[in-house]
């Protein structure tokens, strides 16, 4: 029980990635009008968020999986556990924080971009996984040609 609570969270966090990253993306002139910065700030901003995430992102989950969830390979279900989260993050902030100014808007290329990463998003995270799987203890054990 206490593994699948565990799953669960790691789901959840690894549902804020892309949620953090596409809610930015999609809010630029909204954040730009309230903030009284120019787009060119704001999507600077942005991009530096984006990959200070894929950077963290890069680095702590392999250790999650490694020490939090102990290296088992039930936690690859967190690949699929990330999308219910995700899209009740996305209704969520759409329900909670509606566009009502026209001007805020985004443009139809970042729906684009958008899609591209969530579909990519998966396999970088298997990678990761592969990772926090690994055993690195130093015995490479035997040779299996010799």
């Amino acid at each position: 029980m206490n593994f699948i609570i565990r799953l669960n969270i790691a789901g959840a966090l690894y549902a804020l990635f892309p949620f953090a990253g596409i809610e930015l993306m999609v809010n630029v002139y909204r954040i730009g009008r309230l903030t009284g910065c120019d787009l060119d700030h704001v999507n600077a901003l942005t991009l530096v968020f984006c990959a200070a995430g894929f950077i963290l992102s890069g680095w702590g989950v392999p250790r999650l999986v490694r020490y939090w969830l102990n290296g088992r390979k039930a936690s690859f279900f967190a690949l699929i556990l990330w999308i219910p989260y995700f899209m009740m993050l996305i209704y969520i902030t759409a329900a909670w924080f509606p566009i009502t100014n026209p001007a805020d808007k985004p443009s139809p290329v970042t729906g684009l971009i958008a899609l591209a990463g969530l579909a990519l998003y998966p396999f970088y995270l298997a990678v990761l996984h592969l990772f926090g799987i690994a055993s690195f203890s130093g015995d490479p054990g035997e040779d299996p040609v010799t």
